[in-house]
């Protein structure tokens, strides 16, 4: 992280050390693993990891959320919002979300928004 301010280094950190992102890159579709808590603290962290990855413009983003054990509703929102950037008719793919993170997705009516694999 080139980041000279040690608050904001500080803060990064932390919220990686919160949550753990890997990307797997293939032919059509990106896969993004979420391991770890989504709220206030570590969207920054996340959000930065996600414009990376759509800088690549995949065709299909799929967020496997199999290890997400909290999502907040800015970080629902956040995730919805990838949708912008793919392809015109693609939504983003919700993989494998917990009994909790799909009820914060159907409360806020952004399921509607995403496609939810199971």
């Amino acid at each position: 992280m080139a980041c000279r301010d040690p608050d904001v280094q500080a803060r990064a950190t932390a919220a990686a050390g919160r949550v753990a992102m890997e990307v797997e890159v293939g032919v059509a579709t990106t896969t993004v693993f979420i391991s770890g808590e989504l709220d206030l603290a570590t969207m920054p962290f996340v959000s930065e990891q996600l414009r990376l990855v759509l800088e690549t413009r995949p065709e299909r983003l799929v967020l496997d959320l199999t290890r997400t054990g909290f999502l907040d509703c800015g970080s629902a929102r956040m995730i919805v919002a990838t949708g912008r950037s793919l392809p015109a008719g693609r939504r983003p793919v919700i993989r494998r979300p917990s009994p909790a993170v799909r009820r914060i997705l159907e409360l806020t009516g952004l399921d509607a928004h995403c496609e939810i694999e199971r």
